[in-house]
């Protein structure tokens, strides 16, 4: 995908919505310039996501109207997933005014290789969770994420969720950060720039592999509030 047009390009990751009005959520949406013409969600837009009608018409209803809109008024977006809302990737692959993209992707900006995922497939030293993502993510465990009783899908949901939050709270720093490696390997096959979330952290580093050189934004989250990039064309 080359994005040649004028306009910002706005990246947006781990929002974290867990439904109906969130006041930090509102604020961060409308410091979006005017000028936006692509949103990019990174993953983990959604605190937790069932695919059942009545669960996101509860939830969601006014957020999608608020994405719907901006499709209307000419922004481009797309959608990719996180590890707390890769269910949603079914919903919005059926909507006409969002486009979804395979996590991680790459885009071409301002004549830069630009790498964009959630960050958590760059998680190399969680082993235990990388096993768990390819086991949650598998053809059979989605089969019955859509046709169970959908009260029995909420509460999963809920309860996972919240086993989500206490499991990496007890996890070591070394274990939940990225090594340099990861980053290394993405440049050094012809990337310019790394842009991700998932580590409720900002930062912007510079990598070294061999004889190129590359730079990543981490983003979505800094002193404990939400945040989001953008960069011109």
């Amino acid at each position: 995908m080359n994005l040649t047009a004028s306009g910002q390009t706005v990246f947006i990751a781990d929002l974290h919505h867990k439904g109906g009005r969130e006041e930090e959520i509102d604020r961060l949406l409308n410091e979006i310039p005017s000028n936006t013409r692509r949103i990019f969600f990174l993953g983990d837009t959604f605190h937790y996501w069932v695919n059942e009608s009545s669960f996101i018409q509860e939830k969601y209803a006014s957020f999608l109207e608020l994405l719907q809109k901006w499709s209307r008024d000419g922004i481009h977006l797309f959608f990719l997933e996180g590890n707390r809302d890769f269910l949603a990737a079914r919903f919005f692959d059926e909507q006409p005014w969002i486009d979804v993209l395979p996590n991680p992707s790459l885009i071409e900006m301002g004549g830069r290789i630009v790498y964009i995922g959630h960050g958590d497939e760059l998680c190399w030293n969680d082993w235990a969770y990388q096993f768990y993502k390819t086991m949650i993510r598998a053809r059979f465990m989605r089969f019955l994420a859509d046709r169970l009783p959908a009260s029995w899908r909420i509460r999963a949901a809920e309860q996972m969720a919240q086993a989500s939050e206490k499991i990496v709270a007890a996890k070591d720093e070394i274990t939940l950060q990225i090594p340099p490696r990861a980053y290394e390997q993405i440049i050094s096959e012809g990337v310019n720039v790394i842009i991700h979330g998932h580590l409720h952290t900002s930062y912007q580093r510079e990598y070294m592999a061999g004889d190129r050189s590359g730079v990543v934004y981490c983003f979505g989250w800094k002193n404990g509030k939400r945040n989001l990039i953008h960069f011109a064309g």
